[in-house]
């Protein structure tokens, strides 16, 4: 048992300890898999294993279950009268799930010569959700208005529409108490809904909305299902679980993205970021997703919309070529903000509360989560933004951060805010800011600041190949509810091998019966680092197992050394 903090600060136990032999046996002989895979199934405490392993889309949803959507019926005179008029406007918010909701309805919609005008709000400028200027230029195109990925809590710009003579059908999943009665809103998390379908994006349920609508006969003769590569790229970047669905959604999307067939401004951005193998959940969160976000953190808002709507494939080449150079850019600031902070500061509370008037304002999320995991606290970074104070919030899920925002609009400690149980957005004035951290401090009080971590199996160096990637493949897509499976190696040599930019280093790993392996060990202070090996000859390593993505090559990503 370890008594001793790792490198990283945390303590390492293994996950599962009293995991049968017999059992593990027994599943891996019935479902013709290796014994380490079968271990990883039963840790997730997964039972019916060929399901969970082919994914079916026929057997994780039903058009009876999306039926249940609250309002979505509704939906049916709102697409007849799109339909007949051949015009839409369509808001969608800045964020990948945005981009790829609304580059699905453009596709799809133009394929019945419908026209269509959407408008992302700038980020910088106007922030989350609706307004009344954004709403006067939609009004003037179409008085059918389609809102996606925000909206249900814009209670006064529903009524706006209405007053205007308009109709607006709301897709959304944030928190929503209420809404304007003559608005259509389609979010499984409003009050009355049934459909238990919670765990969605708003991409996921643009496309299960088309679904229906194609059951319905509104729309016919088109393939929906084609558009199952933008639904798999925004579910794993709004890292909401991967339960049954969104797994089958992810599973079967990331098929389409790895075809000829796959969405041309996805295909530009492999291309752009000179990825080699198959792609993965890996490439979607943390390679194609922060370059699409790219663009609307640094002022472009409709970069990744015109990017993924795009059907010109030369055209999608000039848009991520743009797109790189404003996520290089982005690179830069959000290190020299991350170098800037001091935890220390957050020593004697349950969260991270950092806030500077010159922090740039498209990068505060990406801190939040970055300061998140350095040291698992609730985080909540905010700067300046014309006479307000604008920020985002990241948690483990310990607290609703979503909820608590509603909460904090309620007691008028912020203008506005909401967002979901592990991240949000919030607006306050400046004088309010110590209320607001005094605000969440009591919220956070009561919750337990986690430095436990837990490892899956341990393994020998040699089995870190070709057959120990089939098997992780197999349990992909990785995410919430499905954690990408985290191993230890004992007794291991290690010796760097390369320094990048000042915090990444190459390793060699080797043990004592002469097996050796390359990885990396990403984010971490150098010195430290060689501070510490400096004082053992072995170690323990945490780590997961990939495909490199430019070697391709099976390597290591260290989690942790102790």
């Amino acid at each position: 048992m370890i008594t001793k903090q790792s490198f990283n600060g945390f303590y390492w136990y293994p996950y599962n300890e009293n995991l049968n032999d017999d059992l593990t046996f027994e599943v891996a002989q019935k479902n013709n898999i290796s014994i380490n895979l079968s271990k990883l199934l039963l840790n997730r405490k997964i039972k019916k294993v060929s399901n969970f392993l082919n994914s079916k889309l026929k057997e994780n949803i039903s058009i009876s279950q999306i039926m249940k959507l609250n309002n979505i019926t509704k939906t049916n005179s709102f697409f007849e009268k799109v339909k007949k008029e051949k015009k839409i406007s369509i808001f969608s918010d800045y964020d990948v799930d945005g981009a790829c909701a609304a580059a699905i309805c453009k596709k799809l919609l133009s394929q019945f010569e419908i026209e269509v005008y959407t408008y992302i709000p700038n980020r910088l400028n106007e922030g989350y959700g609706l307004n009344m200027h954004a709403l006067d230029k939609l009004l003037d195109f179409s008085s059918n208005i389609l809102v996606l990925d925000c909206g249900s809590n814009n209670i006064l710009e529903q009524e706006y529409i209405n007053k205007k003579g308009a109709q607006v059908v709301i897709v959304d999943h944030h928190e929503c108490d209420n809404f304007f009665e003559n608005a259509i809103v389609v979010n499984p998390k409003t009050p009355d809904d049934q459909s238990k379908l919670d765990d969605l994006c708003a991409t996921a349920l643009t496309f299960l909305l088309f679904v229906y609508l194609k059951n319905e006969r509104i729309f016919e003769s088109f393939d929906v299902l084609q558009y199952l590569d933008l639904v798999a790229l925004a579910t794993i970047c709004d890292l909401v679980p991967l339960g049954d669905i969104n797994r089958t959604l992810v599973k079967q999307g990331l098929k389409i993205i790895n075809s000829e067939n796959s969405n041309k401004g996805i295909q530009t951005l492999i291309n752009q970021a000179k990825i080699k193998q198959s792609i993965s959940e890996y490439h979607l969160g943390y390679i194609l997703g922060p370059r699409i976000n790219a663009g609307g953190r640094m002022g472009e808002s409709l970069l990744g919309f015109n990017l993924l709507s795009s059907d010109n494939i030369h055209q999608a080449l000039q848009y991520s070529q743009i797109i790189e150079g404003h996520n290089q850019n982005r690179q830069k600031i959000q290190t020299k903000i991350v170098s800037s902070i001091d935890l220390n500061d957050s020593k004697n509370q349950n969260l991270n509360f950092f806030y500077d008037e010159k922090w740039h304002i498209g990068i505060v999320g990406i801190i939040a989560g970055r300061l998140m995991r350095l040291n698992n606290k609730p985080s909540f970074v905010m700067t300046n933004s014309n006479e307000f104070v604008v920020g985002s919030g990241r948690s483990q899920g310990e607290k609703n951060i979503g909820q608590l925002m509603m909460r904090a609009a309620e007691k008028g400690i912020i203008i506005k805010g909401g967002g979901h149980e592990k991240a949000c957005g919030f607006t306050l004035k400046e004088e309010k800011i110590q209320e607001f951290k005094a605000f969440l401090k009591e919220e956070t009080q009561d919750i337990e600041i986690n430095n436990q971590k837990y490892f899956e199996s341990q393994l020998d160096l040699n089995v870190i190949n070709e057959k120990l990637i089939n098997d992780l493949n197999l349990l992909s897509p990785f995410g919430q509810q499905n954690p990408e499976p985290i191993f230890k190696c004992e007794n291991i040599k290690i010796e760097i091998i390369k320094v990048f930019k000042e915090k990444h280093t190459k390793l060699k790993f080797s043990d004592n019966l002469g097996s050796s392996c390359e990885g990396m060990f990403f984010d971490i202070p150098i010195d430290q680092l060689k501070s510490y090996l400096s004082q053992s000859s072995n170690f323990d390593c945490y780590f997961k197992v990939k495909k490199d993505t430019y070697s391709n090559k099976t390597v290591i990503h260290l989690e942790d050394i102790h």
